[in-house]
């Protein structure tokens, strides 16, 4: 059964922007709207478009929206990446930083876990779904694996809960 990963970061890739960069790939059975989060953006008279931040959000909204989802059956995987203890490298654009990152989290998964599935990316341009897909095809013919992703397609978090 085909599963779905929706992918977001946080931070800038740039070197020297910020100190950190973080990576959530959020795994799912449906791409269809979350009922939990339709419930939390109810309950806080909130629109339906309202997208929730963390770090722009309340502590009362982040109680309840954790709340909300906690009945939900998903799997996360994470990365924070301390961008100053990294070695110095070439001067590589953040769409390559973006792409490299997101290969290293995708490829720490058991090939069971993820094959042949959904990536959903927000607001994901043209090149850099490109860019990973090649990424991704180059490093699974070097470790003789299956694709994780049979499509990498892009989203607006605004509108797709899973984002």
């Amino acid at each position: 059964m085909t599963q779905y990963y929706f992918i977001d970061e946080s931070g800038d890739p740039g070197r020297h922007s910020t100190s950190y960069f973080a990576l959530a790939l959020v795994q799912l059975v449906a791409h269809e709207p979350i009922a939990e989060i339709a419930t939390a953006r109810q309950m806080l008279h909130l629109s339906p478009a309202y997208e929730f931040k963390y770090h722009k959000s309340t502590l009362a909204q982040k109680e309840l929206f954790f709340r909300c989802i906690e009945p939900l059956h998903f799997r996360v995987r994470a990365a924070v990446i301390e961008k100053n203890r990294l070695p110095e490298s070439p001067a590589q654009s953040g769409q390559d930083f973006i792409v490299e990152w997101i290969t290293h989290l995708v490829l720490r998964a058991d090939e069971l876990d993820i094959a042949n599935d959904i990536l959903v990316m927000d607001d994901a341009v043209p090149s850099l779904r490109r860019t990973l897909r090649l990424k991704l095809s180059e490093e699974c013919k070097k470790r003789n694996r299956q694709r994780p992703f049979a499509k990498i397609i892009s989203a607006d978090s605004k509108r797709d809960d899973g984002l």
